[in-house]
């Protein structure tokens, strides 16, 4: 991986300032630089729910870009099939919500089989929804928009996802953030089709703005800023996202203003602490941590809020980002936060995590130019987010287009 540091820049960059012992004087500058978390905070604070009908992408015109699409992965991308119509259509959970830990001891080592079990009708519904909101954004099938609608109608009549305690299940607590964040991600697609009832669409709404307050109200250490990880991000997504559906400035704030305290949490190398804390999948939840923070960023973008330029004590989001890629090409940077082996990689010739081809849209370059070759899915993150965000032409020799609706039959 020393190669791969040399080609990218940032990486090459950040492995010499750690071992000059520079980070001192950097993170100095970049705060006399960039000014205070209090001045983020107002801005942020000013910043209103401007559009509700705005996705986290331009639905009508990213359809436009997708019917003459070349990029490669792109292009396979529109050949895939499966839209919540055909998909499993789980059935809301009744009772009280009580899922196992995900892990069998402690909040690392061996994952507990029986979590995935409990969670799998909650996953179920993030797949089929998030893959409707897909196949309805290359294909514009009102079949699919109504598909996902009836899905979220039939949890919100029955009331699901407000069932539960964190006392009793805090990995309740965790599931909920992760499936409102499919569903509302989802739900934003497709809520603008013709065919979906004002009523039906209203009571989708209702019921999201229901579970993200029932879920506010079982924090467990509200105000206990020490606490905040990836799950206080993923919330933060919720609100963001829930917030600008219901056009709830307040809860659209809250979300804003949890991204600029991640960036604050930061340490000058631009890892999380609490992320680095995590043993072997300390670099995995550094990665974790960055996708709901990446959609939020795309969420604020839509309403008019630049988030990627946000700088709170001298870090913004491209410094978390830029670990990652440092820690992935070079893994001494990591071992001092831990010094297991770790199970995460950009380069381990897996695929890459789907909120990369977000960030790829917005920063191009190496190395999301030699990572990002095939599509990428993450039903968390609203669905195929190749299709969401990935250059529609890809401008090499012998290119032709072709429509994309063509490719979907």
């Amino acid at each position: 991986m020393a190669a791969y540091s040399a080609a990218y820049p940032s990486a090459r960059k950040a492995v010499a300032v750690l071992r000059s012992g520079a980070v001192g004087a950097v993170l100095f500058f970049s705060i006399c630089a960039a000014g205070s978390y209090a001045a983020a905070q107002t801005s942020i604070n000013d910043a209103k729910v401007v559009d509700p009908t705005a996705s986290f992408v331009d639905v009508v015109g990213r359809r436009m870009a997708l019917a003459y699409a070349t990029t490669p992965r792109l292009v396979v991308a529109l050949s895939w099939k499966k839209g919540c119509v055909g998909s499993a259509q789980p059935a809301p959970p009744t009772g009280r919500m009580m899922i196992p830990p995900h892990y069998l001891n402690g909040n690392y080592g061996p994952v507990n089989p029986a979590e995935a079990q409990a969670a799998a009708p909650y996953r179920q519904l993030a797949e089929a929804v998030s893959a409707g909101a897909s196949r309805y954004l290359a294909s514009g099938d009102p079949a699919e928009a109504v598909c996902v609608a009836n899905l979220l109608s039939e949890w919100a009549a029955a009331k699901a996802l407000l069932n539960y305690s964190y006392r009793e299940s805090p990995q309740a607590w965790y599931q909920v953030e992760w499936t409102l964040s499919a569903a509302s991600l989802a739900w934003s697609v497709v809520a603008n089709e013709p065919a979906i009832p004002a009523g039906q669409s209203a009571a989708i709404v209702r019921w999201m703005h229901d579970v993200m307050e029932r879920k506010l109200a079982q924090n467990p250490h509200p105000g206990d800023r020490r606490r905040e990880n990836n799950h206080a991000y993923w919330r933060a997504l919720c609100e963001t996202s829930v917030g600008i559906l219901a056009s709830d400035n307040k809860l659209y704030h809250r979300g804003l203003a949890q991204y600029a305290r991640a960036l604050g949490q930061m340490n000058p190398d631009g890892s999380f602490p609490l992320e680095m804390a995590r043993h072997e999948n300390a670099l995995h939840y550094q990665s974790f941590a960055l996708e709901p923070l990446v959609m939020i960023a795309e969420l604020a973008r839509r309403q008019g809020v630049d988030l990627y330029s946000l700088k709170v004590h001298g870090h913004a989001l491209a410094d978390a980002v830029n670990f990652l890629v440092s820690a992935s090409a070079n893994p001494a940077l990591v071992r001092q936060y831990a010094s297991e082996p770790q199970t995460f990689s950009l380069f381990s010739g897996r695929k890459p995590p789907a909120w990369t081809e977000f960030w790829a849209a917005r920063h191009a370059g190496q190395p999301w130019s030699e990572l990002l070759t095939q599509p990428l899915f993450d039903a968390n993150l609203g669905g195929n987010a190749t299709l969401y965000a990935a250059p529609a032409q890809s401008g090499g020799p012998g290119s032709g287009a072709s429509t994309a609706a063509s490719r979907l039959q």
